[in-house]
């Protein structure tokens, strides 16, 4: 995962989640989007990894937009890099997301209200809304195919 840089365009700034964006022109494919977002973001080639499948689109819930996520399981061993997007990459475990022990809560505030927010709390980094949802689509379908 990553923590996003600091952008007060960014809806997400400062948080905890995947490498993504937007599609370009040059992208063909939302398949080409995924790889090139995460070579921009990280510098890990997507291509040469094992492309698992796709989770259902998210639409995020403070944005109006609709999120395509992309899964690769990391086939040889990368040297993943900051980039002006990502000021920091974190490896989490699978067995710390699969564990239901490790889910917590976060409380967010957002106009003037306090909301109680599932999330995961590992180091000093808290993963939560769509990351969160993105993570728990994936240990249900790990869990399925066990």
């Amino acid at each position: 995962m990553i923590r996003r840089s600091e952008s007060p365009q960014d809806p997400w700034s400062g948080q905890m989640a995947f490498p993504g964006g937007h599609a370009a022109a040059e992208d063909r494919t939302l398949f080409d989007t995924a790889a090139r977002e995460t070579r921009e973001e990280v510098g890990i080639d997507a291509r040469a990894q094992e492309f698992l499948g796709c989770l259902d689109n998210v639409q995020p819930k403070n944005v109006p937009m609709i999120v395509a996520p992309f899964v690769f399981l990391i086939m040889e061993k990368v040297d993943p890099k900051i980039s002006k997007e990502a000021r920091e990459i974190v490896w989490v475990p699978m067995s710390y997301l699969s564990d239901s022990k490790n889910i917590s809560t976060f409380v967010f505030a957002i106009n003037g209200a306090d909301l109680s927010m599932p999330c995961y709390k590992y180091s000093d980094h808290i993963i939560w809304g769509m990351s969160f949802r993105l993570i728990r689509e994936i240990i249900s379908k790990t869990a399925a195919h066990d």
